[in-house]
C-alpha cells in the first residue's frame, strides 16, 4: 500500500506574488529532471478555499513504501537545483503554520 508525505502551510501574505513563480520552477526542474524523481508515484497540491486556516496549501507526496519515500527523498533533496528551490518556497511560508506527516493508504 501507498505512503503519503502530507504537508500543510500557508504562505506569507506579503509573499504571495513569489508563490506561483516559485511552484511553476519546481514543476518544469521536476519535468526536465524526472529521473531524479523516479519511485515518486504521484506529487498533488491543494489550496482550502473554505475553512480553518484560509489559503491553506496541502501537499501530497506518494511513494510505494516508507523506506523508498526516505531513499526518495534524499535524493531529491541531495540535488542542487532542488535544495535551492526547497529553501525559496521555506522562504515564503509562514513558518508557524507547517506540518509534515506520513500518511499509509488503507484501501
Amino acid at each position: 500500500m501507498s505512503v503519503f508525505l502530507v504537508q500543510k502551510y500557508v504562505i506569507q501574505s506579503d509573499r504571495r506574488g513569489r508563490f506561483k513563480p516559485l511552484l511553476k520552477e519546481f514543476l518544469a526542474y521536476k519535468e526536465a529532471h524526472a529521473e531524479l524523481f523516479e519511485g515518486l508515484r504521484t506529487w498533488k497540491l491543494f489550496k482550502q478555499n473554505f475553512g480553518d486556516p484560509s489559503d491553506l496549501y496541502i501537499e501530497m507526496w506518494e511513494y510505494e513504501d516508507i523506506t523508498g519515500m526516505d531513499a526518495i527523498n534524499k535524493r531529491i533533496f541531495a540535488d542542487v537545483g532542488m535544495k535551492k528551490i526547497s529553501d525559496e518556497f521555506h522562504d515564503v511560508i509562514e513558518p508557524a503554520t507547517f506540518s509534515q506527516s506520513i500518511w499509509n493508504a488503507i484501501v
